[in-house]
């Protein structure tokens, strides 16, 4: 099988995957094939002959699982390498900005402020924001200036009456929430506003 893979130069789109070469067997390797798993399904991203593949059109913000195979000329094909998991990041330009900021913490929870900026040329007149947690561990214990709601790892972050317009150019609303956590606090790696994913400040 080949080796464990690595990710490198990631950004919202792109990854460059690489992997140790697998030894040959009774024929020469004529190429390698790099998938990513969802679930029960594989799914091939590419192949190369070498040992790296550039993938592309990725989703920014998102969590991607991935192996490699090594095919040789008489078609038989190798173990899976081990398991790689990576992040794509959040899109260097967006209609829509998010700080997220923890202020307070003491090992199990923590006080956070979102503050959701408009940074497109149209107002916004009602916004909901939503993120994944990276983790299953990660809750929204309750929140405060937003309706929270919170299923699985998805939360959702609905405007009031009071906070729903957002001027055009910059205009901006700061929500906060009370979070509880049961082992690392990895931030969430993509904010989406009415849809849109935001560029993080």
């Amino acid at each position: 099988a080949p080796g464990r893979p690595t990710a490198g130069a990631v950004t919202d789109r792109t990854a460059t995957i690489s992997w140790p070469a697998a030894t040959p067997g009774a024929a020469p390797i004529a190429k390698y094939e790099v998938y990513r798993q969802r679930g029960a399904v594989s799914e091939q991203l590419g192949e190369t002959a070498g040992t790296s593949l550039t993938v592309g059109n990725l989703e920014p913000g998102a969590r991607y699982t991935v192996n490699v195979l090594a095919r040789d000329t008489a078609g038989r094909v190798s173990w899976s390498s081990p398991p790689l998991t990576f992040a794509t990041g959040s899109p260097a330009a967006s209609a829509c900005a998010v700080r997220f900021r923890a202020d307070t913490d003491w090992g199990n929870g923590y006080v956070a402020t979102v503050e959701v900026v408009n940074t497109g040329p149209d107002a916004v007149d009602g916004w909901t924001l939503t993120w994944t947690w990276p983790t299953g561990w990660q809750q929204v214990s309750s929140g405060w200036s937003a309706t929270w709601t919170q299923t699985g790892r998805d939360v959702r972050v609905t405007s009031t009456a009071d906070n729903r317009r957002l001027a055009a150019d910059g205009g901006s609303a700061s929500v906060g929430f009370v979070g509880a956590y049961g082992g690392p606090n990895v931030p969430p790696g993509a904010f989406r506003l009415n849809g849109t994913v935001c560029s993080v400040r």
